[in-house]
């Protein structure tokens, strides 16, 4: 098989394994009005997930460098149901809802790093750096199908069916999978004793500063991520917006931004440089985000608009900090390195949601236009820390 279309395939099969990646931001309106949940509480349950997808990320992708990373991926999808299938049918308020999207996270984990090093292990290095380009930049796309998804079901049939539809990609994900690859073995697996020494990535210093850039990215995605449609629902309601303009699909294609963006943003790292093009485009995101909260009462297409041109610039440098990872290091520690970088990286995640929620709530509330100006200020502040991790490339 090709190198263009074996990308292709697991790309899909990326995109399927998150269906249930929405089931909680995609609703978040409701689960505020029938949940009586606040932002601070909205916050811990988005951070939930990620905190899910970084206590077993570091184990599932540094296991790629001993484990061929395809039993990881197929174990992952299986997870990926059970996680849907509990926050559909068992989760009714704040505190039930934490530990299915906890596993939903940690299903995430085992499909979406171990899927990178899976499809890296399958090429050739020549093919690699747009393979993972195009790989990162389809977390976007399953972001978006997983927001539209959960979304449009809502729309036309309710919540109790949006729920139950997060859980139809994983299944179809595995059978993907385990048509078009097939089980390969490790050339130069590490040892047992070795498999969690991670010094030799953490006092890499290039590496290390495409980590800490992830970091702030992840921070400020994930925040936005998951409250773009409480943030634009309450845009909608404050301009009387006209009944075309969806929300959900409007959200969608916030997110589905990120593909052509992150893929473009690669393109820009090859012409002007990976440290170069990474600091513009996050500080760009930051003078975005600066007006994008305050604009609430604005027409709503302008509303729409300025969340479209922030949906791009967040995500545009995704791909180039990932690659740049990747590339820093040797080949044996390349899985340890996606582990670490996931690790850290999501860690920021993690804390982007439940810090965008406090700042909600303790500057107003879902209602008040201050607040969500505030808010997007705040995600859009840690950006500033990226091109600083980045000096440490140099």
């Amino acid at each position: 098989m090709t190198p263009a279309r074996l990308t292709i395939f697991y790309c899909i099969a990326e995109v399927l394994a998150m269906t249930s990646f929405s089931s909680f931001p995609a609703l978040t309106p409701y689960f505020f009005d029938h949940w009586g949940l606040s932002g601070t509480e909205a916050g811990w349950i988005n951070g939930a997930f990620f905190f899910g997808f970084t206590t077993f990320g570091l184990l599932s992708t540094t296991l790629t460098d001993r484990v061929d990373a395809r039993r990881i991926v197929l174990f992952g999808n299986v997870v990926a149901v059970i996680g849907a299938y509990g926050f559909a049918f068992h989760a009714d308020d704040f505190s039930s809802a934490l530990p299915w999207r906890f596993i939903s996270g940690a299903a995430m984990a085992c499909t979406y790093m171990p899927g990178l090093k899976m499809l890296t292990d399958r090429l050739p290095e020549a093919a690699q750096s747009r393979a993972i380009a195009f790989y990162t930049a389809c977390f976007s796309t399953g972001s978006a199908v997983s927001f539209l998804l959960i979304g449009q079901v809502n729309t036309w049939i309710g919540p109790d069916a949006a729920l139950i539809s997060a859980a139809l990609g994983p299944p179809l994900a595995l059978i993907l999978m385990l048509v078009v690859s097939s089980p390969k073995a490790h050339h130069s697996p590490r040892s047992w004793r070795q498999l969690l020494n991670l010094k030799p990535v953490l006092i890499n210093r290039k590496t290390m500063g495409y980590v800490g850039a992830y970091f702030c990215h992840s921070w400020e995605l994930m925040a936005m991520r998951s409250f773009v449609v409480a943030f634009l629902t309450f845009a909608q309601s404050k301009s009387g917006a006209p009944v075309w303009m969806d929300v959900s699909i409007i959200a969608a294609v916030v997110i589905f931004m990120g593909l052509p963006s992150s893929v473009l943003g690669n393109e820009l790292s090859l012409r002007i440089g990976r440290q170069r093009a990474i600091s513009l485009i996050m500080l760009t995101a930051f003078a975005i985000s600066a007006v994008l909260g305050f604009s609430a009462e604005l027409p709503f297409v302008l509303v729409a608009l300025l969340a479209i041109l922030y949906g791009v610039f967040v995500t545009a440098d995704s791909s180039s900090i990932t690659s740049g990872a990747i590339a820093s290091a040797p080949l044996e520690l390349k899985g340890s390195t996606m582990a670490v970088h996931s690790f850290i990286g999501f860690s920021g995640a993690m804390v982007g949601p439940v810090a965008a929620g406090f700042v909600l709530d303790s500057t107003g509330g879902h209602e008040s236009v201050s607040a969500w100006g505030l808010t997007y200020l705040s995600m859009g502040a840690i950006a500033i820390f990226g091109p600083l991790a980045l000096r440490l490339t140099r």
